[in-house]
């Protein structure tokens, strides 16, 4: 756990060699496993090296039901979302406690990039999800809407500026790329990778 957490790859290899080694075990608090903490922390060769583990779950979720896939996206992490996304393994949609997905909670956070992988990734999408805990100002809201709700908000009290400045600046841009995808998602999504591949990290909206 520990291990993972610090992104220190050479321990975990080490470790993860012991059969006698439970790779699956959660911590009791949040239920964090080695592989979402390695995902939560954005450590991408910890994330890569157990991935391809074949005793490694990794759908394994929280406590609250967050998968490693919702917390590299909660957090913005995007080369582990990509590793993520490449895995037909990875249950891209599944939510948490509050309805939330990977999708929604990147809207939510206004991580730009890591919104227009998960589009452009050629995996089924659902973006009509509603969360169903929270605020006032989240509840009951898609990705699209809460996104669209974060360019108008003011900001919150001991919110970082610069996380509060991503937000506001994103959230629109982000509900209208949703908007556009649910209306030709094909289009959309052809147009998202072609941006992805000039490394171009510009939105296309239709």
């Amino acid at each position: 756990m520990n291990a993972a957490r610090v992104g220190d790859l050479s321990s975990v290899k080490k470790l993860a060699a012991d059969p006698a080694l439970n790779l699956n075990w959660q911590e009791p608090q949040h239920g964090h496993t080695a592989f979402n903490l390695a995902c939560l922390k954005g450590h991408v060769l910890v994330v890569e090296f157990l991935l391809k583990h074949p005793k490694v779950d990794v759908n394994k979720p929280q406590k609250n039901d967050s998968t490693p896939l919702y917390n590299a996206c909660q957090k913005g992490h995007q080369d582990v979302v990509t590793l993520l996304l490449e895995d037909d393994r990875i249950d891209i949609n599944k939510p948490e406690s509050d309805q939330c997905t990977p999708l929604w909670f990147a809207s939510q956070n206004g991580h730009l990039p890591v919104v227009q992988l998960i589009l452009a990734s050629g995996r089924e999408v659902d973006t009509s999800t509603r969360s169903i805990g929270g605020t006032a100002a989240w509840n009951d809201k898609t990705a699209a809407q809460v996104a669209r709700r974060q360019g108008t908000r003011e900001k919150f009290a001991g919110e970082a500026e610069e996380v509060y400045a991503r937000m506001k600046r994103n959230g629109p841009l982000i509900a209208d790329l949703l908007d556009s995808f649910d209306l030709d998602p094909a289009t959309t999504r052809q147009q998202l990778k072609d941006l992805l591949e000039q490394n171009d990290s510009e939105v296309i909206v239709i």
